[in-house]
């Protein structure tokens, strides 16, 4: 698949910039390990190394004074704008001032890595007395697909022109709680490099040189540096053609630092740069959908490989914490984790492309966690499968937060909550997988034979046997537990796919049980979870609150497209939680003010208001499409699509009254949502053209 440069959109630099630049301006690097946002004057705002929940390096974004930054920009005013190079995530950056025209080019190296094959044959012979960790290591190392530098690569070019170039380390290692040492090696007039390290277990390798290319590295003059503080800071003087190669490089003990210092100084950056673009290029290739909105589809797929963490397989929601849902409030979490609800949307997101092997690796991941139990599951994990309190939730009181939004957080208290939509979200992923690609049915010999139905069994039956336990729903509310609708729907799609999935086996002796607690859920939904008065399923029973959520219940089958419940709430919960444009509010929080006069508010345990949630808004999008609305469906998208960040990119909520984006950034769940509705768009204008045809032919 071919996609153009995303168009770029000016932004004006005249030494007047904002503390905090607005999320929607920012662009994303990454390398299926971490990810780097970077503003449009050439900052790098956000960074944990080497992995996203890493403890962050650069974190400006989240307090404008003391957080750390890599900042590259001409020394003069000017403009910038911001595009990503063809299906890809490098990003470039054009500087225009009044002496020339300056270009960056963003990115983190990753290429395809090439398994042998008596790697894997070694692997299938393992003995038996291996342990189980030690063969989930071995196969990760094997099956890792990616191979990345942890290190982030910029290459300058002056376009024309001349101007002085500044370039500025600011290194806040554990979230701006060490102080950087900044140690400068010997260097060539034009080559700068440094060991910048906090004392203890943080060490980073920085090296800046020129590059070869439509003039002489000789021609460049001398570079000029300083360090104060704990801050590198270079002028570099260009002309037309010349180039300079940056490299922050992420590096685990001092000896580590000084070996790859040795190597950055003879690398290069061009070689790095084609590997990347290949990677990309090759991975967008995949792509199949071909339907309209391709490029806008590419570009979701494109955030959504940003968010998969390739050593084990786990999917980050968002590669930021804390951006806020309110600004000023306290409605900021930290998304740098994996959740079982997410992780499963994004599979179908990714597999209804045509991308398979994130699902491999992601139900890889689930195995490893030797989950026996339904009660093993957790909501969400770290990047290495740990819960509890490796993900516990604490508050970086030191920070400022973005715009003044605090607390700053790290963790997630959600790890500790019971939500039982996840068991129905891993159910639905497992077996779109299975019918996809006949996962462990012989037609991917060379891969471990772990068959999925033994985890969605463990999942069949402890729904089976809890599925009236109460819990804290889709929204991971912060206050009491309830009988949420879409709980209840999640479960039955657990018991339904399982039996699906089971169906043929013998030896699944628990699928009458399976099936009778089915239609027993189903009951109680109709019974308990519709309000005739209301025309609506509502949020939880005996309550009179609507909830988005219930756009999902469209999605998963448990009733068809044409059942009037269905589509009464699809336009009644639509009606209720309308915001300005296409907008949608998830709910409607009960300390928002501005509450239906037709439906209550719910309460969700925080204080302050919230934006128009994006995800909510493609899944209505989606039930026009089933509903064979296609005009207002197509209507509605379009108008989403104007949400978007100038690059493309979405984060979680929106500011209805200026179209700011808010939120972590980006934002899985909002991406995920917009693949899914294209998909379903597409589908309905192709059923219309297909009526259209029919009546036609009727007609002659």
């Amino acid at each position: 698949m071919t996609q153009t440069l995303t168009d770029a959109v000016q932004t004006q630099l005249d030494g007047t910039e904002p503390r905090y630049w607005p999320i929607e301006k920012y662009g994303v690097i990454g390398d299926c390990r971490t990810a780097a946002l970077i503003a449009p004057n050439g900052s790098i705002d956000w960074l944990c190394l080497p992995h996203f929940d890493s403890q962050a390096a650069l974190c400006k974004l989240l307090d404008a004074d003391r957080g750390g930054f890599f900042q590259i920009r001409p020394a003069e005013p000017g403009d910038s704008s911001m595009r990503y190079l063809p299906a890809s995530n490098m990003l470039e950056t054009t500087f225009t001032t009044e002496g020339g025209q300056l270009k960056t080019l963003d990115f983190m190296p990753i290429r395809k890595r090439h398994t042998h094959e008596h790697v894997l044959s070694a692997l299938a012979a393992l003995a038996p007395s291996a342990t189980h960790n030690q063969r989930a290591h071995l196969e990760r190392e094997v099956g890792n697909d990616v191979a990345a530098a942890h290190r982030i690569d910029r290459i300058v070019r002056c376009e024309r022109g001349a101007m002085d170039v500044s370039i500025t380390l600011k290194l806040t290692p554990d979230y701006a709680r060490q102080q950087a040492h900044v140690d400068l090696q010997p260097h060539h007039p034009h080559t700068v490099s440094a060991i910048v390290h906090d004392g203890a277990d943080h060490y980073f390798v920085f090296v800046a040189k020129g590059m070869s290319g439509g003039a002489s590295t000789e021609a460049l003059a001398p570079f000029a540096v300083n360090t104060l503080q704990g801050q590198l800071a270079l002028t570099i003087r260009l002309s037309a053609q010349q180039r300079v190669g940056v490299a922050l490089n992420f590096a685990r003990n001092e000896r580590e630092a000084n070996e790859l210092l040795h190597r950055l100084l003879v690398r290069d950056l061009d070689d790095d740069a084609a590997e990347t673009l290949n990677y990309w290029q090759e991975w967008s290739d995949l792509c199949a959908y071909q339907g309209r909105y391709a490029n806008e589809v590419l570009r979701s797929a494109l955030a959504l490989k940003l968010c998969v963490f390739e050593p084990t397989g786990a999917i980050v929601a968002a590669p930021t914490t804390s951006l806020p849902e309110d600004i000023g409030g306290e409605r900021n979490w930290d998304y740098r984790y994996t959740w079982l609800r997410d992780s499963s949307f994004t599979l179908q997101a990714l597999g209804l492309l045509g991308y398979h092997s994130e699902a491999r690796d992601y139900f890889h991941f689930l195995h490893d966690l030797r989950l026996r139990n339904g009660m093993d599951f957790r909501v969400l994990y770290t990047l290495s499968g740990e819960t509890g309190d490796a993900a516990g939730e604490h508050t970086l009181s030191h920070l400022e937060g973005y715009k003044g939004s605090h607390p700053v957080r790290i963790g997630n208290g959600a790890v500790s909550q019971r939500q039982m939509d996840i068991y129905g979200e891993l159910a639905d992923a497992a077996l779109l997988y299975a019918q996809e690609l006949g996962y462990c049915t012989g037609q991917r010999a060379r891969e471990s034979p772990r068959d999925m139905r033994d985890v969605i069994s463990v999942v069949a039956d402890y729904v089976a046997n809890n599925w009236r336990t109460l819990d804290r729903g889709i929204w991971e509310e912060r206050g009491p537990e309830r009988a949420f609708v879409y709980s209840r729907v999640m479960c039955w799609v657990a018991l339904d796919r399982a039996l699906t999935m089971t169906q043929g086996h013998a030896s699944h002796d628990r699928r009458s049980h399976w099936s009778s607690e089915a239609e027993a859920i189903r009951a109680d939904i109709h019974a308990h979870g519709y309000s005739e008065q209301l025309n609506t399923f509502t949020q939880a029973f005996g309550e009179s609150a609507v909830d988005a959520a219930n756009f999902r219940i469209a999605l998963v089958g448990f009733l068809p497209p044409s059942d009037e419940r269905l589509r009464s709430t699809a336009h009644v919960t639509g009606r209720i939680l309308q915001g300005d444009e296409a907008l949608i509010y998830r709910y409607r929080p009960a300390s928002d003010q501005q509450k239906s006069d037709e439906s209550a508010a719910a309460g969700d345990g925080l204080s302050g208001k919230e934006g128009a949630f994006l995800a909510c808004a493609f899944w209505y999008v989606s039930n026009l499409a089933l509903m064979d609305q296609v005009d207002e469906a197509r209507t509605r998208f379009e108008r989403l699509l104007r949400y978007a960040s100038p690059l493309g990119l979405y984060s979680e909520e929106v500011d209805p009254s200026n179209g700011a984006l808010l939120g972590n950034f980006p934002q899985a769940f909002t991406h995920i949502g917009l693949v899914i509705a294209a998909r379903h768009l597409h589908e309905a204008e192709e059923r219309a053209e297909r009526r259209a045809k029919g009546d036609a032919t009727d007609t002659q």
